[in-house]
Parts: C-alpha cells; structure tokens; sequence
C-alpha cells in the first residue's frame, strides 16, 4: 500500500507542477491585457470629454 500512496503523492506534485508553469504566466498575461485594454478605454473617453468640453470653432 506505501506504492500507492506515494504514486498518488507524485501524480498530485505532477498536476502542481503543471498548473504552476501554465495557469500562473497565462493568469498573468489575460490580466496585463486587460489592463491595458481598460487604459486604452479610459484614455479614449478622456479625450473624447476634452474634446466635448471645448467650443466648436
């Protein structure tokens, strides 16, 4: 029965492993685009508030 537990404990350390190199970088890289996508929002709404803001010439 110790066979099977350690298989067990090294199958577990396995799948940890794996979500640490691909769910940890993809994690961070959905959350810097969508950062950055919610910059690029708020700059486009402030410059169209700056442009609404001035007289038409």
């Amino acid at each position: 029965m110790n066979d099977s537990g350690s298989l067990f404990f090294i199958l577990m350390a396995g799948l940890a492993g794996t979500m640490t190199l691909i769910y940890f970088p993809l994690r961070l890289f959905l959350t810097a685009t969508a950062r950055s996508r919610r910059l690029k929002l708020l700059q486009r709404i402030r410059k169209l508030r700056d442009e609404l803001g001035q007289p038409i010439e």
